[in-house]
C-alpha cells in the first residue's frame, strides 16, 4: 500500500510540475529569481547617450505636448553643427503624429533630411473578434492603428514603435524585433514595423559598417539590462539646446536617444535591473539597443521541455535519495539546485533563458516529503488515520487559500478573512447555546468543515484572468487612447478653423464639447456607483461625433468604450461579470477532483454555495432557503461582510463597519441573506473591537 501511495505521490507531483511549468503559475516568483540570477550588468556603453526632456527643460519650455517642433529641429541641427563631433544616429522618442505648425514642421523635416534620424511610432491595440482556420476568437492584442509621423517627416527618417512590452508582473524584460502590420494599415506603415530599438540598432550598424545580428525568435525575446536607472550618459535637452555646458564630444559617433526624463511624463516603467526605481522609456530603449549590440538577448526555453527536465531531475532525486538519511538528502538537494542555477546562468550568457523556481520548489517539496515520511509519519503512526487525513487536508486548503489571496493584491486576505468571520459566527452560536439561547451547536468537526469550506470558497479565482480581477476602473487604461483621439479631433477642427472652413465660434464650441466629454468620463471612470443624473448626462455625451467640413463623421467613443462607461455599479461589464461569477462553478469543478474524506465531506458542498440567496436569486444554481443550511448561510454572510469592509478592492473604498451592517440588513429585507446570522456576526465583531482604555 505504501509503495502504491509513494508512486501515486510521484505521479501527482510530476503532473503538478507539468501544470505549474506549462502554465507558468509561478511566473512572478520565477522572474524575481531569474532577473537577479541571470543579470549581467556590463555597464552602459559610452557611445549611447540620452538627452533627457527633464524637469529643467519642462520648466523652461512648458508642457511637451505644446512645444513647437522647431525646438527639436534646433536640437538636431546643433548636434550636427560640429562635423567632428556629430552623432552616428539620433533617435527621437517623441511622437510627431499629424501636422502641428506648418513652418515648424517644415523646419523639422529639413533638419532630419540627409541625417540618420529615427523617430517614434505608436501601436494602438484594441480587442477585436478575429477568425482563423474557420474559428472565431477574441484577440485582445489586435493592432487597431499605428500612429506614424506625418508624411513629410516619414519620408526623410526611419521609424520604429516605442510601445513597451510589459510582462504580467508589471516589469519590462521583453522586447520585439518586428511586427507584421495588418493589411488595412500597410499603406502608411508598410508590411512590417520594426521596434524603435531595433531600428536604432540596424541604422547604427549601417552607419558604422557593422553586421546586424537579429535574435533568432518569432520576434519576441528577453533582454539583459546593462545597468540601473540613470547610469547612461545623460544631458538635459535645455542645456544642450541653449547652453554651452555640455561638451559636444559627448555625442561624437554616438547613438543619441532623446526622450522624456521627468516624473509625470507618463513614460516611466519598472525595469528588472532595479526593482525599487522606475526607468524612463528612453533609458529602456538604450538598454535594448545595447543588448542587440552586445548579444545580451535570450530566447525563452520551451516550457514543456523544461517541465520534462524538472520532472526527470525530481524523480531521480526521489528514487536515489529517498532511503538516505536527511543530513545527506537535504544538502544534496541544495547542491542540485545550485548546479541547476549555475547552468541557467551559463545558458543565459549564451542566449537561452530557463526557469528555475519550479525545480527549486520541486526539490523543496521532495525534502519536505522525506522529512514527513521519515519523522512525522513515524511520530503519528499511533494516531488515528482520520487525524492524518485532517492534517493533509488542512495543509492543502491553506496552500490553496494562500495561492488565491497572493495571486492579486486586490484579494490580499479575503479568503482567510471569510474563514475567520465564519469561525466567529460559529463560536458566537456556541456561546449562545451554552447560555441556553440557541438550539444549534457547532461541534469541532462541524466548525472545521465550515472553516475549510470558507477557505476553499474562492479557489476558482485561480482561473479568472487578472485583467478582470484587477480591473480598477471602467475603462481599464483606455483613458489615454480616448484623450488622444479627442485631441486629434480638436486639432483637425483647429486646422479647419485656421483654413477658414469653420468659424472660431464653432471651433470653441467643439473644443468645449471635447473637454466636457473628457471631464465627464474621467469623473465617471473611477466611481463606484453612477447616479441617474450622471447617467443621463453620459448618455448624451456618448453619442457625440466629430464631423468635418465635408460631412464625414467619426464617433467620440467606440462601442466597447461606451459599454464600459455605461456600467452603473462597479467596474465590470456584463461579460466580465459573468467571467468573475464563473469562479463558483470552477471552484466546484476543482473540488470535485479532490477526495474529501468523511470528516470533511461537507466542506466542498459549502464552498460552492456562498453566492446563493435565500430568495433563489443567487448563483450559480438559484438555490432557495430550503436548500441552504446554516453553515452555507454563514459563509455567504461572512463573504459579503468582508467584501464590504475590505480596503483592497480596485472598484470601491472600504465601507465602515456600521454602514456595512446597515447594507446587509437591507439585503436581509430583500430576502437575500439570513438576518439572524447577520446580527450574530455584528455582535461577534463588536466583541472583537479594541476596548477603550480605562481612566
Amino acid at each position: 500500500m505504501k509503495k502504491y501511495r509513494f508512486l501515486l505521490w510521484i505521479a501527482i507531483a510530476v503532473a503538478l510540475i507539468f501544470v505549474a511549468t506549462g502554465k507558468d503559475i509561478l511566473y512572478t516568483a520565477d522572474m524575481f529569481v531569474t532577473d537577479h540570477l541571470y543579470a549581467h550588468y556590463d555597464g552602459p556603453e559610452q557611445n549611447i547617450v540620452v538627452i533627457g526632456i527633464d524637469e529643467e527643460t519642462l520648466s523652461k519650455y512648458g508642457n511637451l505636448t505644446l512645444w513647437s517642433r522647431d525646438k527639436t529641429a534646433d536640437l538636431i541641427n546643433k548636434l550636427y553643427s560640429d562635423e567632428n563631433n556629430s552623432p552616428a544616429v539620433v533617435a527621437l522618442d517623441i511622437m510627431f503624429v499629424d501636422h502641428f505648425d506648418e513652418e515648424a514642421d517644415a523646419k523639422l523635416v529639413e533638419a532630419c533630411r540627409g541625417r540618420n534620424i529615427v523617430v517614434a511610432t505608436n501601436i494602438v491595440r484594441r480587442g477585436e473578434t478575429e477568425e482563423e482556420n474557420g474559428k472565431k476568437f477574441f484577440n485582445k492584442n489586435h493592432i487597431y492603428d499605428i500612429e506614424m509621423p506625418f508624411e513629410e517627416l516619414r519620408v526623410v527618417t526611419i521609424s520604429g514603435f516605442t510601445n513597451p512590452d510589459i510582462a504580467p508582473d508589471g516589469y519590462v524584460r521583453y522586447a520585439t524585433n518586428t511586427i507584421n502590420v495588418p493589411s488595412a494599415l500597410q499603406d502608411k506603415a508598410g508590411k512590417t514595423q520594426d521596434s524603435f530599438a531595433y531600428s536604432i540598432y540596424k541604422k547604427y550598424m549601417e552607419v558604422t559598417g557593422g553586421t546586424v545580428v537579429t535574435p533568432d525568435t518569432n520576434g519576441r525575446f528577453q533582454f539583459m539590462y546593462a545597468g540601473t536607472a540613470g547610469e547612461y550618459s545623460q544631458a538635459s535637452f535645455e542645456r544642450v539646446l541653449d547652453g554651452d555646458t555640455v561638451d559636444p564630444k559627448l555625442f561624437k559617433d554616438a547613438i543619441v536617444i532623446v526622450g522624456a526624463y521627468a516624473p509625470g511624463t507618463q513614460d516611466s516603467y519598472q525595469a528588472t535591473s532595479d526593482r525599487d526605481t522606475v526607468m524612463y522609456g528612453c533609458e529602456i530603449h538604450a538598454n535594448i539597443v545595447q543588448a542587440y549590440m552586445n548579444g545580451r538577448t535570450m530566447l525563452l526555453a520551451n516550457k514543456y521541455l523544461m517541465a520534462a527536465i524538472t520532472s526527470l531531475i525530481f524523480v531521480l532525486f526521489i528514487l536515489f535519495f529517498r532511503k538516505k538519511v536527511l543530513y545527506i538528502t537535504i544538502p544534496v538537494s541544495f547542491v542540485i539546485a545550485l548546479t541547476y542555477a549555475l547552468v541557467g546562468r551559463i545558458l543565459s550568457g549564451n542566449g537561452i533563458c530557463i526557469p528555475c523556481i519550479y525545480l527549486f520548489v520541486a526539490l523543496a517539496l521532495a525534502d519536505l516529503y522525506f522529512i514527513f515520511e521519515k519523522y512525522i509519519l513515524e511520530l503519528l503512526e499511533n494516531l488515528r488515520y482520520q487525524e492524518e487525513i485532517k492534517e493533509q487536508m488542512w495543509s492543502f486548503t491553506e496552500a490553496m487559500a494562500a495561492a488565491i489571496d497572493e495571486r492579486t493584491p486586490y484579494n490580499a486576505s479575503h479568503t482567510r478573512n471569510v474563514a475567520k468571520y465564519s469561525g466567529m459566527i460559529a463560536d458566537y452560536i456556541n456561546k449562545l447555546h451554552e447560555a441556553g439561547e440557541e438550539e444549534e451547536v457547532f461541534s469541532t468537526q462541524r466548525k472545521e468543515q465550515l472553516v475549510m469550506g470558507a477557505l476553499l470558497h474562492d479557489i476558482g479565482k485561480l482561473a479568472i484572468p487578472l485583467e478582470v480581477m484587477n480591473k480598477e476602473t471602467r475603462l481599464a487604461g483606455r483613458e489615454k487612447v480616448i484623450e488622444d483621439r479627442l485631441n486629434t479631433f480638436r486639432l483637425k477642427k483647429k486646422i479647419e478653423q485656421l483654413e477658414g472652413r469653420i468659424s472660431e465660434e464653432t471651433y470653441n464650441e467643439f473644443e468645449d464639447k471635447t473637454k466636457g466629454a473628457v471631464e465627464l468620463i474621467n469623473k465617471i471612470n473611477g466611481m463606484g456607483f453612477v447616479n441617474d443624473e450622471l447617467r443621463a448626462e453620459l448618455k448624451n455625451v456618448l453619442e457625440y461625433e466629430y464631423e468635418d467640413s465635408e460631412g464625414n463623421k467619426e464617433p467620440f467613443f467606440t462601442d466597447e468604450e461606451k459599454e464600459c462607461l455605461s456600467i452603473v455599479k462597479g467596474t465590470l461589464t456584463n461579460e466580465e461579470r459573468k467571467i468573475m461569477q464563473s469562479h463558483v462553478e470552477i471552484t466546484g469543478r476543482i473540488l470535485s477532483k479532490v477526495h474529501f474524506n468523511k470528516y470533511f465531506a461537507d466542506s466542498p458542498v459549502l464552498a460552492v454555495k456562498h453566492h446563493e440567496c435565500l430568495n433563489g436569486k443567487g448563483y450559480p444554481n438559484g438555490l432557495t432557503a430550503d436548500d441552504l443550511n446554516t453553515d452555507a448561510r454563514i459563509i455567504a454572510v461572512a463573504d459579503i461582510y468582508d467584501a464590504l469592509v475590505a480596503d483592497d478592492r480596485p472598484y470601491k473604498r472600504p465601507i465602515p463597519r456600521e454602514k456595512a451592517f446597515d447594507i446587509m440588513r437591507g439585503m436581509v429585507k430583500d430576502g437575500n441573506i439570513d438576518g439572524r446570522l447577520v446580527e450574530y456576526l455584528y455582535k461577534a465583531t463588536e466583541e472583537a473591537l479594541p476596548k477603550p482604555a480605562e481612566n
